[in-house]
C-alpha cells in the first residue's frame, strides 16, 4: 500500500510541474505576441491603439511575473530558467 501512495505523489508531482511549465511557456508566448501587435500599432500610430497595446503588454507581463514569484509556481519557474521581466512604464496619456 505505501508504494501506491508513493507512487500517486510521484505522478501528482509530475503532473503538477508538467503543468506549470505549460502555462509558464504559453505566458512567455503572450508576451511576446503582445510586444509584436505593440511595435504594429507604433508603426500604425494609432494613438488609442497604441494605449490598449500598451496597457495589454503590461498587463501580461504583470501575471507572468506573479506568476513567477508567486509559490509554487516559483519552484518551476526558478528550476527552468524562468525569469522575472520588468514591464516597460508607458505614458499613459497619450
Amino acid at each position: 500500500m505505501p508504494i501506491a501512495i508513493i507512487l500517486i505523489l510521484v505522478a501528482a508531482v509530475a503532473i503538477f510541474f508538467l503543468v506549470t511549465y505549460n502555462s509558464l511557456t504559453k505566458d512567455k508566448n503572450r508576451i511576446e505576441l503582445a510586444e509584436v501587435e505593440l511595435r504594429k500599432y507604433e508603426e500604425a500610430g494609432d494613438p488609442k491603439d497604441i494605449d490598449n497595446a500598451k496597457k495589454y503588454y503590461n498587463a501580461v507581463l504583470r501575471d507572468y511575473n506573479n506568476k513567477v514569484e508567486s509559490f509554487p509556481t516559483s519552484l518551476v519557474a526558478n528550476m527552468f530558467n524562468f525569469p522575472k521581466m520588468h514591464t516597460e512604464e508607458f505614458d499613459e496619456g497619450l
